[in-house]
Protein backbone atom coordinates (compact mmCIF):
# COMPACT_ATOMS: atom_id res chain seq x y z
CA UNK A 1 0.00 0.00 0.00
CA UNK A 2 1.00 3.32 -0.29
CA UNK A 3 0.46 6.49 1.84
CA UNK A 4 1.71 9.72 2.50
CA UNK A 5 3.90 11.07 5.47
CA UNK A 6 5.29 14.70 5.30
CA UNK A 7 4.14 15.25 2.12
CA UNK A 8 6.47 12.22 0.36
CA UNK A 9 4.59 8.87 -0.75
CA UNK A 10 5.71 6.01 1.24
CA UNK A 11 5.43 2.40 0.43
CA UNK A 12 4.31 -0.65 3.01
CA UNK A 13 4.34 -4.32 2.59
CA UNK A 14 1.34 -5.72 3.64
CA UNK A 15 1.42 -9.54 4.27
CA UNK A 16 -2.32 -10.65 5.15
CA UNK A 17 -2.48 -13.48 8.25
CA UNK A 18 -5.01 -16.22 9.03
CA UNK A 19 -4.26 -15.34 12.26
CA UNK A 20 -6.70 -13.86 15.05
CA UNK A 21 -3.74 -11.76 16.86
CA UNK A 22 -2.94 -8.28 16.86
CA UNK A 23 -1.09 -6.41 13.80
CA UNK A 24 2.74 -6.19 13.10
CA UNK A 25 4.15 -2.76 12.20
CA UNK A 26 8.22 -3.97 11.08
CA UNK A 27 10.72 -1.45 10.46
CA UNK A 28 13.56 -3.14 9.32
CA UNK A 29 17.30 -1.53 8.66
CA UNK A 30 19.25 0.96 7.32
CA UNK A 31 19.69 -0.78 3.71
CA UNK A 32 16.67 -3.49 3.79
CA UNK A 33 13.66 -2.59 2.02
CA UNK A 34 10.19 -4.22 2.85
CA UNK A 35 10.66 -6.81 -0.13
CA UNK A 36 13.97 -8.14 1.61
CA UNK A 37 11.86 -8.67 4.89
CA UNK A 38 9.11 -10.55 3.46
CA UNK A 39 10.93 -14.03 4.56
CA UNK A 40 10.31 -13.14 7.71
CA UNK A 41 7.02 -11.35 7.39
CA UNK A 42 5.56 -14.64 5.83
CA UNK A 43 6.72 -16.40 8.73
CA UNK A 44 4.91 -14.13 11.08
CA UNK A 45 1.40 -14.76 9.32
CA UNK A 46 1.35 -18.19 9.93
CA UNK A 47 1.58 -17.81 14.13
CA UNK A 48 -2.01 -17.66 15.57
CA UNK A 49 -0.91 -14.78 17.94
CA UNK A 50 -0.18 -12.61 14.67
CA UNK A 51 -2.29 -10.47 12.90
CA UNK A 52 -1.77 -8.73 9.71
CA UNK A 53 2.42 -7.36 9.28
CA UNK A 54 2.76 -4.19 7.62
CA UNK A 55 6.79 -3.89 6.40
CA UNK A 56 7.98 0.02 5.95
CA UNK A 57 9.92 0.63 3.24
CA UNK A 58 11.49 3.79 4.55
CA UNK A 59 12.09 6.53 3.12
CA UNK A 60 14.88 6.35 0.11
CA UNK A 61 13.88 1.98 0.01
CA UNK A 62 12.31 0.05 -1.95
CA UNK A 63 9.11 1.50 -3.47
CA UNK A 64 8.73 4.55 -1.20
CA UNK A 65 9.82 8.15 -2.13
CA UNK A 66 13.12 9.53 -2.03
CA UNK A 67 13.33 12.63 0.35
CA UNK A 68 15.68 15.44 0.36
CA UNK A 69 18.57 15.80 2.22
CA UNK A 70 18.31 16.82 6.50
CA UNK A 71 15.11 14.29 6.72
CA UNK A 72 16.51 11.22 7.77
CA UNK A 73 16.72 11.25 11.50
CA UNK A 74 15.20 8.43 14.04
CA UNK A 75 12.20 11.18 14.38
CA UNK A 76 11.66 11.61 10.85
CA UNK A 77 11.10 7.94 10.40
CA UNK A 78 8.96 7.60 13.16
CA UNK A 79 6.79 10.03 11.86
CA UNK A 80 6.37 7.64 8.81
CA UNK A 81 5.66 4.98 11.16
CA UNK A 82 2.33 6.99 12.64
CA UNK A 83 1.41 8.07 9.30
CA UNK A 84 0.91 4.49 8.21
CA UNK A 85 -0.66 3.96 11.13
CA UNK A 86 -3.07 6.49 10.30
CA UNK A 87 -3.55 5.88 6.72
CA UNK A 88 -4.04 1.89 6.99
CA UNK A 89 -6.25 2.56 10.38
CA UNK A 90 -4.21 0.09 12.06
CA UNK A 91 -5.75 -0.58 15.13
CA UNK A 92 -3.12 -0.58 17.60
CA UNK A 93 0.04 -2.54 16.36
CA UNK A 94 2.81 -4.38 18.21
CA UNK A 95 5.61 -2.16 16.77
CA UNK A 96 8.78 -4.22 16.17
CA UNK A 97 12.04 -3.00 14.31
CA UNK A 98 15.70 -4.16 13.39
CA UNK A 99 18.87 -2.13 13.82
CA UNK A 100 17.99 1.56 12.70
CA UNK A 101 14.46 0.18 12.86
CA UNK A 102 14.93 -0.52 16.60
CA UNK A 103 15.51 2.98 16.96
CA UNK A 104 12.47 3.91 14.87
CA UNK A 105 9.99 2.46 16.46
CA UNK A 106 11.72 3.46 19.64
CA UNK A 107 11.01 7.19 19.27
CA UNK A 108 7.56 6.49 17.50
CA UNK A 109 6.28 4.81 20.75
CA UNK A 110 8.21 7.18 23.35
CA UNK A 111 5.94 10.03 21.17
CA UNK A 112 2.73 8.33 20.97
CA UNK A 113 2.47 5.60 23.09
CA UNK A 114 -1.53 5.36 22.14
CA UNK A 115 -0.52 4.28 18.71
CA UNK A 116 0.91 0.66 19.95
CA UNK A 117 0.06 -1.70 22.52
CA UNK A 118 4.14 -2.51 22.64
CA UNK A 119 7.36 -2.04 21.05
CA UNK A 120 10.09 -4.68 20.56
CA UNK A 121 13.74 -3.50 19.87
CA UNK A 122 15.28 -5.99 17.75
CA UNK A 123 19.44 -5.35 17.85
CA UNK A 124 19.49 -1.35 17.87
CA UNK A 125 22.58 0.34 16.87
CA UNK A 126 24.59 1.67 20.49
CA UNK A 127 26.78 4.17 19.07
CA UNK A 128 26.75 7.46 19.48
CA UNK A 129 28.49 10.66 20.96
CA UNK A 130 31.62 9.46 22.90
CA UNK A 131 30.92 5.96 22.64
CA UNK A 132 32.33 3.49 19.99
CA UNK A 133 31.57 3.76 16.60
CA UNK A 134 29.19 1.11 14.51
CA UNK A 135 30.92 -2.18 14.26
CA UNK A 136 30.53 -1.77 9.98
CA UNK A 137 31.77 0.67 7.98
CA UNK A 138 29.70 3.19 5.80
CA UNK A 139 31.37 1.65 2.80
CA UNK A 140 30.69 -1.08 3.00
CA UNK A 141 26.84 -0.20 2.86
CA UNK A 142 27.68 1.91 0.54
CA UNK A 143 29.17 -0.68 -1.63
CA UNK A 144 26.15 -3.32 -1.27
CA UNK A 145 24.21 -0.32 -2.91
CA UNK A 146 26.91 -0.06 -5.70
CA UNK A 147 27.02 -3.82 -6.58
CA UNK A 148 23.46 -4.68 -6.18
CA UNK A 149 22.71 -2.02 -9.11
CA UNK A 150 25.43 -3.72 -10.50
CA UNK A 151 23.68 -6.97 -10.60
CA UNK A 152 26.14 -8.67 -8.09
CA UNK A 153 24.15 -8.08 -5.17
CA UNK A 154 22.92 -11.52 -4.47
CA UNK A 155 27.11 -12.82 -5.10
CA UNK A 156 27.62 -10.05 -2.37
CA UNK A 157 25.07 -11.24 0.18
CA UNK A 158 25.89 -14.43 -0.42
CA UNK A 159 29.72 -13.78 0.17
CA UNK A 160 28.68 -11.51 3.67
CA UNK A 161 26.10 -13.96 4.72
CA UNK A 162 27.19 -17.59 4.34
CA UNK A 163 24.45 -19.06 6.46
CA UNK A 164 21.48 -17.55 5.04
CA UNK A 165 19.01 -19.18 2.65
CA UNK A 166 18.89 -18.74 -0.44
CA UNK A 167 15.67 -16.82 -0.63
CA UNK A 168 17.07 -13.84 1.90
CA UNK A 169 20.00 -14.16 -0.09
CA UNK A 170 18.29 -13.29 -3.22
CA UNK A 171 15.81 -10.96 -1.80
CA UNK A 172 18.67 -8.91 -0.42
CA UNK A 173 20.53 -8.92 -3.63
CA UNK A 174 18.04 -7.94 -5.52
CA UNK A 175 16.62 -4.91 -3.78
CA UNK A 176 19.68 -3.41 -1.88
CA UNK A 177 19.96 -1.29 -5.23
CA UNK A 178 17.02 0.68 -4.52
CA UNK A 179 18.49 2.02 -1.24
CA UNK A 180 19.42 5.86 -1.75
CA UNK A 181 22.73 6.74 -0.84
CA UNK A 182 21.75 10.05 0.37
CA UNK A 183 19.29 8.17 3.26
CA UNK A 184 21.92 5.72 3.97
CA UNK A 185 24.71 8.23 5.03
CA UNK A 186 22.83 10.73 6.66
CA UNK A 187 20.99 7.73 8.89
CA UNK A 188 24.67 6.19 9.14
CA UNK A 189 25.70 9.61 10.63
CA UNK A 190 23.17 10.06 13.19
CA UNK A 191 24.39 6.52 14.50
CA UNK A 192 27.13 8.10 15.63
CA UNK A 193 25.74 11.67 16.34
CA UNK A 194 22.39 10.89 18.03
CA UNK A 195 22.34 8.16 21.09
CA UNK A 196 19.36 5.52 21.42
CA UNK A 197 19.75 5.73 25.26
CA UNK A 198 17.55 8.88 25.83
CA UNK A 199 15.06 7.36 23.31
CA UNK A 200 14.77 4.17 25.27
CA UNK A 201 14.49 6.27 28.81
CA UNK A 202 10.91 7.57 27.18
CA UNK A 203 9.76 4.13 26.43
CA UNK A 204 7.04 3.33 27.96
CA UNK A 205 5.92 -0.74 28.92
CA UNK A 206 5.51 -2.70 27.48
CA UNK A 207 8.22 -2.38 25.65
CA UNK A 208 10.74 -5.87 24.63
CA UNK A 209 14.77 -5.66 23.79
CA UNK A 210 15.82 -8.92 21.43
CA UNK A 211 19.54 -9.08 20.67
CA UNK A 212 22.23 -11.21 19.60
CA UNK A 213 23.87 -13.29 21.48
CA UNK A 214 27.12 -12.57 19.59
CA UNK A 215 26.16 -9.23 18.15
CA UNK A 216 28.94 -6.65 17.75
CA UNK A 217 26.27 -4.12 17.61
CA UNK A 218 24.62 -4.42 21.52
CA UNK A 219 27.20 -6.08 23.65
CA UNK A 220 26.60 -7.32 27.21
CA UNK A 221 27.61 -3.81 28.59
CA UNK A 222 25.30 -2.18 26.55
CA UNK A 223 22.32 -4.40 27.25
CA UNK A 224 23.36 -3.78 31.11
CA UNK A 225 23.29 -0.03 30.49
CA UNK A 226 19.86 -0.20 28.71
CA UNK A 227 18.56 -2.14 31.51
CA UNK A 228 19.62 0.52 33.99
CA UNK A 229 18.05 3.39 31.09
CA UNK A 230 14.52 1.60 31.35
CA UNK A 231 14.23 -0.77 33.81
CA UNK A 232 10.65 -1.08 32.54
CA UNK A 233 11.87 -3.14 29.52
CA UNK A 234 12.30 -7.02 29.35
CA UNK A 235 15.55 -8.24 27.54
CA UNK A 236 16.05 -11.36 25.74
CA UNK A 237 19.60 -12.39 23.77
CA UNK A 238 18.63 -14.52 20.90
CA UNK A 239 20.94 -17.67 20.63
CA UNK A 240 23.24 -18.23 17.90
CA UNK A 241 22.62 -14.82 16.62
CA UNK A 242 24.85 -11.55 15.55
CA UNK A 243 23.30 -8.36 14.54
CA UNK A 244 21.10 -9.67 11.78
CA UNK A 245 18.64 -11.46 14.44
CA UNK A 246 16.05 -12.69 12.22
CA UNK A 247 18.36 -13.47 9.42
CA UNK A 248 20.23 -15.87 11.59
CA UNK A 249 17.24 -17.04 13.79
CA UNK A 250 14.05 -16.71 12.69
CA UNK A 251 12.01 -19.33 15.03
CA UNK A 252 13.77 -18.34 18.09
CA UNK A 253 12.74 -13.92 17.12
CA UNK A 254 9.42 -15.33 16.52
CA UNK A 255 9.08 -17.52 19.57
CA UNK A 256 10.35 -14.33 21.48
CA UNK A 257 7.51 -12.11 19.65
CA UNK A 258 4.83 -14.65 20.35
CA UNK A 259 5.83 -14.56 24.02
CA UNK A 260 5.81 -10.97 24.32
CA UNK A 261 2.48 -10.34 22.56
CA UNK A 262 0.72 -13.30 24.99
CA UNK A 263 2.38 -11.80 28.35
CA UNK A 264 0.75 -8.33 27.25
CA UNK A 265 -2.39 -9.46 26.47
CA UNK A 266 -2.54 -11.15 29.40
CA UNK A 267 -1.81 -8.50 31.76
CA UNK A 268 -4.24 -6.33 29.93
CA UNK A 269 -6.81 -8.72 30.38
Amino acid sequence: MFFTSGGYQLHAARHASGGSGPPVVMVPGITTPAAAFAFAAERWTRSAAIGDVYVLDMRGRGLSERTPSGTHRAGDYADDVLALIAAAQIDRPLLVGHSLGARVVAAAYARVPGCSRGVVAIDPPMSGPGRRPYPTGLDVFVGGIHDGREGKGVEQARHHYPTWTEEQLVSRGEWIGSCDEVAVVESYSWFHLEAFEPIWAEVPAPALLLYGDASPVVTAPDVMTLQQTNPRAAHHAVAGCGHMVPWDNLDDTTAEIERFLTTTEERAS
